[in-house]
């Protein structure tokens, strides 16, 4: 079960939780971590934190809202009701296009965003969030 699942909602209302990010990025900063090691460990820190992120993200759409969790050590949950998106925009990188993941911005009144980053079938999840409202 879930940190979302678990301290946040019931699970009867969950629709859909999505999953994990491609790991396809992980696998580009650690080739960059490897090879830039000689740049004072930098890219290879880079990499460490994008793994750590990588482990501890959580999405999932209930019939009510959509939720975000990150962090480790500090946890952070972000929340939008589906009453108040305006708009689901979804947006690829170069490798994102051809290895099929994208981000996907739901954005809310008052400028407030909640965004899936790195979600494969990214345009399958906007289409999942759009048939709820």
């Amino acid at each position: 079960m879930s940190y979302l699942e678990k301290n946040v909602i019931s699970s009867k209302d969950v629709v859909k939780v999505i999953p994990k990010k491609n790991p396809i990025f992980l696998i580009l900063k650690w080739i960059w971590g490897v090879l830039g090691c000689w740049l004072l460990f930098i890219p290879t820190f880079q990499a460490i934190k994008s793994t750590i992120i990588y482990c501890t993200t959580e999405y999932l759409v209930t019939n009510l809202k959509v939720l975000e969790k990150y962090g480790w050590l500090s946890t952070h949950t972000d929340e939008m009701p589906l009453t108040k998106i305006e708009n689901i925009v979804v947006e690829y990188s170069f490798f994102g296009k051809i290895f099929n993941y994208g981000n996907v911005i739901i954005q809310g009144a008052n400028h407030n965003n909640v965004i899936f980053s790195n979600i494969k079938n990214a345009e399958a999840v906007k289409k999942e969030i759009n048939e709820l409202f």
